[in-house]
């Protein structure tokens, strides 16, 4: 039976592929399929499926939309070869096996040909690096997948999306929507938060055969901390709707991930302790609440309505490099992860108000409010400065 993949490269993820296995859906939620972090990308954007003999790419109504060289399209059935655009990412129709005429995705098939048994014919063997580990192989040797055989592994190798990630990339940012599990098969990754003036602080570092997610996994938040890559590394990653079928299939992974899930948060919460990172979330200007107006960027993919209409919220929580937002009202329910914002903040009178944008990192609904977690970008230097005269009382070097 012949398998086929999208494939994708980018600034952030160099190289993916992503098997195909019924209808696979792409958007900025985490729900989905294939999760791109992008605030072009709309929250359910598109559908990959299987109809009538043929793969057929399909916008879900979708407020940028599928672009096929240059030109949007509502559905479209998908050659060998055809490249599409959503948001920032270009991803490749592939089918496994056969010959791709361009160079673009050799190095990735390189890599996948050392991971699944089979032969590409543009990969010449010779070249297959020794040092990536076979995919069964890697799963058996993980904490999560050790107590399963073989036989039970064969299924995980065609759901597992590969990652192939350049020394010094982030795979996530502290804050991201995600639930997925991702596997170090080759490499090593630093896991690090950071404090209120944006100082990374390390708080573990995992090498080949170790895992890494499953705090957001199964705590339903957005990702507790930032990775990156320390070298170069080869990842798979399990989606939640596939985590959520091996664990209702192999019940005792779950009470794996839940035992690291207690040890790994405990552990974080000592070391952000020591280090006093909670500590100036006590000094009452963090959490003196604030006055905000907010507008949607323009290019957002939401409702024209919702564009041209001005906000009011209340600060919960303020920092140098981003704040805590309690908005009310049915409007706010389609805000999301990874929405842009036009922020006005209004800072005590003797410091002015303060304009800046925010990504919506994450997003809390609770029963009358939505809190929404944003973090601050393209900052004006001199706004910068308001900001940092009202949390510390005098101006810092602005980077």
């Amino acid at each position: 039976m012949k398998k086929f993949y999208l494939a994708l490269k980018r600034e952030k993820l160099q190289k993916s592929i992503y098997p195909l296995e019924g209808a696979v859906s792409i958007g900025r939620s985490p729900e989905n399929d294939i999760t791109l972090v992008d605030y072009n990308v709309s929250r359910t954007h598109a559908r990959v499926s299987f109809q009538k003999g043929f793969w057929v790419i399909e916008d879900l109504g979708s407020a940028n939309g599928v672009i096929f060289a240059g030109e949007r399209v509502v559905s479209k059935t998908l050659n060998l070869g055809d490249t599409f655009q959503i948001g920032e990412s270009l991803l490749t129709f592939m089918e496994e096996g056969v010959s791709d005429s361009t160079e673009q995705l050799s190095a990735t098939m390189q890599v996948f040909s050392s991971l699944i048994n089979y032969q590409s014919p543009f990969i010449d063997p010779n070249r297959t690096n020794p040092g990536f580990m076979r995919l069964q192989g890697a799963l058996l040797s993980t904490p999560i997948f050790r107590s399963l055989g073989k036989q039970a592994l064969r299924g995980l190798e065609d759901i597992a999306n590969l990652h192939l990630f350049s020394a010094g990339q982030l795979v996530f940012q502290e804050g991201d929507p995600g639930r997925s599990v991702y596997i170090i098969l080759n490499g090593r990754v630093q896991v690090f938060t950071k404090d209120h003036q944006g100082k990374e602080f390390p708080l573990a570092t995992l090498e080949s055969n170790q895992f890494f997610g499953e705090m957001a996994l199964l705590s339903g938040k957005p990702r507790s901390s930032s990775v990156a890559t320390a070298k170069e590394s080869l990842l798979a990653e399990f989606s939640y709707k596939n985590m959520q079928r091996i664990m209702m299939r192999y019940p005792q992974i779950k009470e794996v991930l839940v035992q690291y899930f207690r040890e790994r948060e405990e552990d974080s919460k000592k070391k952000r302790a020591e280090a006093n990172i909670h500590e100036r979330r006590k000094e009452p200007r963090f959490k003196e609440k604030l006055l905000v107006s907010f507008g949607v960027w323009p290019l957002e993919s939401l409702p024209e309505e919702m564009i041209n209409h001005t906000y009011k919220a209340a600060s919960e929580d303020i920092s140098i490099s981003g704040m805590t937002l309690v908005a009310m009202g049915p409007a706010m329910e389609a805000f999301d992860a990874g929405c842009r914002l036009q922020l006005e903040i209004h800072l005590p009178s003797r410091f002015g108000v303060m304009e800046t944008q925010g990504l919506v990192r994450h997003v809390v609904r609770e029963e009358n409010t939505v809190k929404l977690g944003v973090e601050f970008v393209d900052t004006p230097v001199e706004d910068k400065r308001k900001l940092q005269k009202f949390l510390y009382g005098q101006t810092h070097t602005v980077a």
